[in-house]
């Protein structure tokens, strides 16, 4: 499934990415160039944050977007309301072809409170929009059932490749 970004989510991206790029986590900063790379980083993760919100505004899912401060690490990027009890969501975003894995790191599992991953793509069109594929969702759970722990350089991470990921439509159902 395709999210193309609107213009006034874009501005939402855009705007905290920028009042973030100063904030942002040396902890997850595995990236080269400063600042610059940081609020670059930190813009995508938000444009794959906001696809969602539109995926959740579009299949009428009740659901509360974070506000933390972008002076201070997020607890979670949604809570989202299922029939008997809420969840706390992570939108994973990736921005290239050869990333095929979702990863949470070891640290953070054990950290924090996160009942669902979503896995998405972000796409730049030559039109200036971005579109936004959803690769699927996990739950944490499944992370722990698989037990599949990496370090490709940076730190241990949960992995789960993208086979192993459940289809978008089947989170209506889980809820």
């Amino acid at each position: 499934m395709k999210i193309i970004i609107n213009d006034i989510l874009l501005k939402e991206a855009l705007d905290y990415a920028k009042l973030s790029r100063a904030y942002t986590s040396d902890t997850h900063d595995f990236h080269e160039g400063g600042l610059d790379a940081k609020q670059k980083k930190m813009f995508q993760g938000k444009i794959g944050e906001k696809a969602i919100k539109q995926y959740l505004i579009n299949n009428k899912i009740q659901f509360n977007e974070d506000k933390s401060s972008h002076k201070e690490a997020d607890k979670y990027d949604f809570i989202i309301y299922g029939k008997n009890r809420k969840y706390l969501v992570d939108v994973k975003t990736r921005t290239q072809d050869f990333h095929t894995r979702t990863l949470e790191m070891v640290k953070q599992m054990k950290t924090k409170n996160i009942d669902i991953y979503i896995s998405v793509k972000l796409e730049k069109k030559s039109n200036s929009k971005y579109e936004v594929l959803i690769i699927g969702w996990c739950s944490k759970k499944d992370f722990i059932k698989k037990n599949r722990i990496e370090n490709n350089g940076y730190l241990d991470n949960y992995v789960l490749y993208d086979n192993e990921l459940r289809k978008i439509k089947s989170l209506l159902n889980y809820l």
